[in-house]
């Protein structure tokens, strides 16, 4: 298979979970970075996850499939920037120290040079990158923004009253008092207190007869 006729092929397997201008753009960033790419079923640890080659194994990028068309823009294109900061620097810096943040800047550039973007995320998006974080649910804006876009949203911890007992993780809680950005909450099982994310997506709210 040519070049070009791989680049069709990706393209055609990735088009469902990208806007579609952008398409072109990672699909030809797969195949000349030898990319193995894969699309992942729903991960509660992480959205996406880059692996660098090892004993003559090709990079390994994957990312979650149930991911909203530019949340999985954005998670990619994070896989990407690691991608491209181990080929120049290799594993003497950070992973998501200055270099990272400079190559996911150079990785989107051509993404807000399609202008394709909703005003919303690309502000929120141009914001974040000029301090990016290991993970884009780490910028509540970002993530808030992000969100809007999902076909179906789940309840958050601080949509919750105070003492609502929910689900999260296999795991049952009853709220408490806000700390910052975190609940504190107290699993029902054990007693034991823990500090859970505002922004976390609870399982299910679970109703006391």
């Amino acid at each position: 298979m040519t070049k070009t006729e791989n680049i069709v092929a990706v393209a055609k397997a990735i088009t469902p979970f990208l806007p579609v201008a952008t398409v072109d753009y990672i699909a030809k960033f797969i195949v000349e970075h030898d990319v193995h790419f894969t699309i992942a079923k729903k991960r509660k640890t992480k959205l996406g996850d880059y692996r660098q080659p090892f004993r003559g194994s090709s990079h390994k990028i994957s990312v979650n499939g149930n991911l909203n068309k530019y949340a999985f823009l954005v998670t990619t294109v994070h896989e990407m920037a690691h991608l491209t900061t181990f080929v120049k620097f290799g594993n003497r810096v950070m992973p998501h120290g200055q270099e990272w943040k400079a190559e996911f800047k150079l990785c989107f550039d051509p993404v807000f040079e399609l202008n394709i973007l909703p005003e919303d995320v690309e502000m929120a998006l141009q914001k974040y990158l000029r301090n990016a974080k290991a993970s884009s649910c780490a910028d509540e804006p970002l993530y808030r923004v992000l969100r809007r876009y999902d076909k179906k949203t789940k309840l958050l911890v601080e949509h919750l009253a105070f003492g609502a007992t929910f689900q999260l993780n296999g795991k049952i809680f009853v709220k408490g008092k806000k700390l910052r950005k975190r609940y504190e909450c107290k699993e029902f099982n054990t007693s034991r207190m823990y500090r859970v994310l505002g922004l976390a997506e609870i399982d299910n709210i679970i109703e006391h007869e």
